[in-house]
C-alpha cells in the first residue's frame, strides 16, 4: 500500500514538472521573438516540432509508462530543450548568447535539482547535456574567450547543482530508514499488546476466555439482550468428584482433563452469540445469546453426553471417565442482572449434584414442576 501510494505520487509529481517545463519552452518563444525574427524563426520550429512533443510524451509516460520510459521520455525533454537553447544562442543570436546558455545552464540545474529520479539517472542527464553544450560550442564559427568562460561557468553549475539531490536522496534514505524502523517497532509493539490482551483475556491452561473476559462480554450480551427483548441462557458446568480424580491420578493428569473437557465444551457449545470460559478451578461457565429454554437445554445435555463418552488420558496409558454436572438458567426468568443469573444457574448446578450427578438442571423446577422432556430422558 505505501509504495503505490509513492509511485502514485511520483507519477503525478513527474507530470507536473515536466508540465511547467512544457509552459516555460513555449514562453521561451517570446525571447525568441525579441530576438529578431531570423531567431523566432528558427526557434518556432525547434520548439514546437522537437521540444513540445517531447515534453508531451514525457507527460504521458509519466501518467501511464513504467518506469524506464518515465525517466528517458524526460531526460530527452530535458537534453531537447537546453540544446535547442544553446544552439539558438551559439549559432543563431550570437549577440545574445549569454542569455540563451545562462538560460539553458538555469533549466538544467533546476531539473538537476527538482526532477524525482535517482542521483545516477540525474548525473546521466547532466553528463549528456553538457557534452552536446559543448558540441555545439565547438561548432561555432567563431568561438571566443567570453564563450569558453560562459561554458565552463554553466559545467561547473551543472556539477555542483548534482550535489543537491544526492543530498537530498541521502536524508530521505535516512528518513527512510528511521520511518521503516518507527513502523517495525509500532507493528513489534502492537502484536506484543495483542499478545498481552490475548494472554490477560484467556486462561493458560485451558485456552478459554477467562473470567475477566467473560463478565465483559457478559455484561454487554445482557444489555443487548433486555434491549432486544431476546432471551440470554447460562449455564453453569462443574466436573463431577475432581478433587477425588485429582487425588487418584495427580494434579497432571487433572489439568490435562481440564484441557479436554475444554476442548469438547467448545466443540459443543460455541457458535455464533455462543462463548465457553473458565469460571475458575473446574467450574467453567457458557453465555448464550439469543437461545430459547428447550435449545439451551438441548446444547446443555450435548455437551454433558459428549464429555462423559469420552475418555480421558491419566498417564502410563490409562483412561478413565469423567462426567460433569450442569445447571441452566435464562434471563426472563425474572434475572435483573448478569450477577443474579449466574447465582441462579449456580443454586440449578447445586441442584444437579444433589440429584446424582451427570445431569442437566433447570432453573426454578426445584418446586416440584416437572422437568423438560429432555432432563426425563437422563433419569
Amino acid at each position: 500500500m505505501w509504495r503505490a501510494e509513492k509511485l502514485h505520487r511520483r507519477r503525478h509529481e513527474l507530470a507536473f514538472l515536466n508540465a511547467i517545463a512544457l509552459a516555460w519552452s513555449l514562453v521561451s518563444l517570446a525571447l525568441d521573438f525579441s530576438a529578431g525574427p531570423e531567431v523566432l524563426a528558427a526557434g518556432l520550429p525547434l520548439r514546437l516540432g522537437i521540444v513540445a512533443p517531447l515534453y508531451l510524451l514525457a507527460i504521458a509516460m509519466a501518467l501511464y509508462g513504467g518506469w524506464y520510459a518515465q525517466r528517458w521520455t524526460s531526460i530527452a525533454a530535458v537534453l531537447a530543450f537546453v540544446w535547442v537553447g544553446g544552439y539558438l544562442g551559439m549559432h543563431i543570436a550570437p549577440e545574445q548568447l549569454a542569455e540563451y546558455v545562462m538560460a539553458s545552464g538555469l533549466l538544467l540545474a533546476m531539473g538537476i535539482a527538482v526532477l524525482p529520479i535517482r542521483v545516477p539517472w540525474l548525473a546521466l542527464m547532466a553528463g549528456l547535456t553538457v557534452a552536446g553544450l559543448w558540441a555545439i560550442w565547438l561548432m561555432m564559427p567563431a568561438r571566443g574567450q567570453e564563450e569558453l568562460v560562459l561554458m565552463a561557468f554553466v559545467t561547473v553549475t551543472t556539477c555542483v547543482s548534482l550535489l543537491i539531490p544526492a543530498r537530498s536522496a541521502r536524508i530521505k534514505d535516512e528518513h527512510f530508514i528511521y520511518a521503516l524502523r518507527a513502523q517495525i517497532a509500532s507493528r513489534d509493539l502492537m502484536s506484543a499488546n495483542e499478545q498481552l490482551r490475548a494472554l490477560s483475556d484467556h486462561d493458560d491452561l485451558t485456552g478459554l476466555p477467562n473470567r475477566r473476559n467473560l463478565e465483559r462480554v457478559f455484561d454487554e450480551a445482557f444489555r443487548t439482550s433486555v434491549a432486544a427483548g431476546t432471551d440470554l441462557a447460562v449455564i453453569m458446568i462443574d466436573v463431577d468428584h475432581f478433587k477425588r480424580f485429582n487425588d487418584t491420578y495427580g494434579h497432571v493428569a487433572g489439568d490435562r482433563t481440564l484441557a479436554q473437557i475444554a476442548r469438547t465444551l467448545e466443540r459443543s457449545i460455541c457458535g455464533p452469540g455462543r462463548m465457553v470460559a473458565r469460571y475458575g478451578g473446574e467450574e467453567f461457565i457458557a453465555v448464550l445469546d439469543g437461545t430459547e429454554e428447550q435449545s439451551a437445554l438441548r446444547i446443555a445435555d450435548g455437551a454433558r453426553r459428549a464429555i462423559a463418552d469420552r475418555r480421558v488420558s491419566v498417564g502410563d496409558r490409562r483412561r478413565s471417565s469423567v462426567t460433569v454436572s450442569m445447571g441452566v438458567t435464562l434471563r426472563r426468568r425474572a434475572d435483573r442482572s448478569p450477577l443474579s443469573m449466574i447465582e441462579r444457574a449456580d443454586a440449578a448446578l447445586y441442584e444437579a449434584k444433589e440429584a446424582g450427578r451427570n445431569i442437566v438442571r433447570l432453573a426454578g423446577r426445584s418446586d416440584g414442576k416437572p422437568p423438560p422432556a429432555i432432563l426425563k430422558e437422563q433419569a
